[in-house]
């Protein structure tokens, strides 16, 4: 299986790289990525690397000799997209939209394989979220996002296109030093200064789930040719000051010192996914409780630093 990852120099496709490689020895993955600065061992683990947008007319042919496009690639913030809506929506909409036309000139056999979100498109829900509420997006990022679910699913029933795009919950672990979202910059905090920042008043909730799982239902996803939308996470809600207290633990003697800030502008009050159609059609289990997952990234990071 010849498999290019988009955004492979980041976070999740460095892991989803490591675990294809332990469930298909044989497959060749090639990464795109706009980012120089990888370093050897990042690069390592992918058979080739371009240093490139994934929407650059110098790489296109690349997407011929693909079995499966894993699209990771995208301005990935909240906060991003409601400060430059524009460039956003350029980024995330408008050069994957030139992505799947050259597929559907060039490459109809491709599979496309789409990180979207579940969060940011669903908006505010009470309860679980699945894959039939209605969108309800809050932030251009989100709108983004389920501008190119919808160009998917035109593309699957107008050419045939192979797709699916998955709603991915908050992911965090191993090899997230260049991520900013909330457990890899709780360990930083914790490791360099001593401190953690809660945004708000720490009750706001989120669907945490370990990298090495969302590496899995990718991977479940692309070999059972799973097909439409899936909403990939844990089923289980955790607060910011839950993980807080996850993180106190890990040394009950240090001091750390907790810092109150301002709620961010745009950001959902409660999210957690309903996995059960992943469950179903793709057998997908997390295995990872969000105490473990976190001890597991603190201690990779942790060897990083020394």
């Amino acid at each position: 299986m010849r498999v290019l990852v988009t955004g492979g120099l980041g976070f999740i496709g460095q892991n989803l790289a490591i675990q294809l490689r332990r469930v298909d020895k044989d497959a060749k993955i090639i990464a795109l990525d706009w980012f120089e600065g990888a370093s050897v061992a990042e690069r390592a683990l992918f058979d080739d690397v371009h240093i490139s947008c994934f929407a650059d007319d110098r790489i296109m042919d690349l997407y011929c000799n693909a079995d499966v496009v894993v699209h990771l690639a995208a301005h990935t913030t909240v906060q991003e997209s409601i400060v430059d809506p524009l460039r956003s929506f350029d980024n995330n909409v408008v050069k994957t939209q030139k992505l799947l036309e050259f597929l559907r000139r060039n490459a109809p056999d491709t599979k496309v394989a789409f990180a979207s979100t579940g969060g940011a498109i669903i908006g505010d829900h009470d309860g679980a979220v699945n894959e039939t509420i209605a969108a309800n997006p809050l932030s251009p990022y989100g709108a983004n996002k389920l501008a190119v679910e919808g160009m998917l699913s035109a593309y699957r029933g107008s050419y045939g296109l192979s797709s699916a795009s998955m709603r991915f919950s908050n992911v965090y672990g191993p090899n997230s030093w260049r991520k900013s979202s909330v457990i890899s910059a709780f360990c930083k905090m914790y490791l360099g200064e001593g401190k953690l920042q809660i945004n708000g008043d720490g009750l706001q909730t989120r669907d945490y789930i370990y990298v090495d799982d969302i590496s899995d239902a990718i991977i479940r996803v692309i070999k059972q040719d799973g097909q439409g939308v899936f909403h990939l996470g844990t089923g289980v809600g955790t607060s910011i000051l839950e993980i807080t207290d996850i993180f106190l633990s890990l040394d009950p003697d240090r001091e750390i010192d907790l810092k109150y800030v301002d709620a961010l502008p745009g950001e959902l009050r409660h999210n957690k996914a309903d996995i059960s159609r992943i469950r179903d059609k793709m057998g997908f289990e997390p295995s990872y409780s969000v105490e473990r997952g976190i001890r597991e990234t603190m201690a990779w990071f942790q060897n990083r630093k020394t």
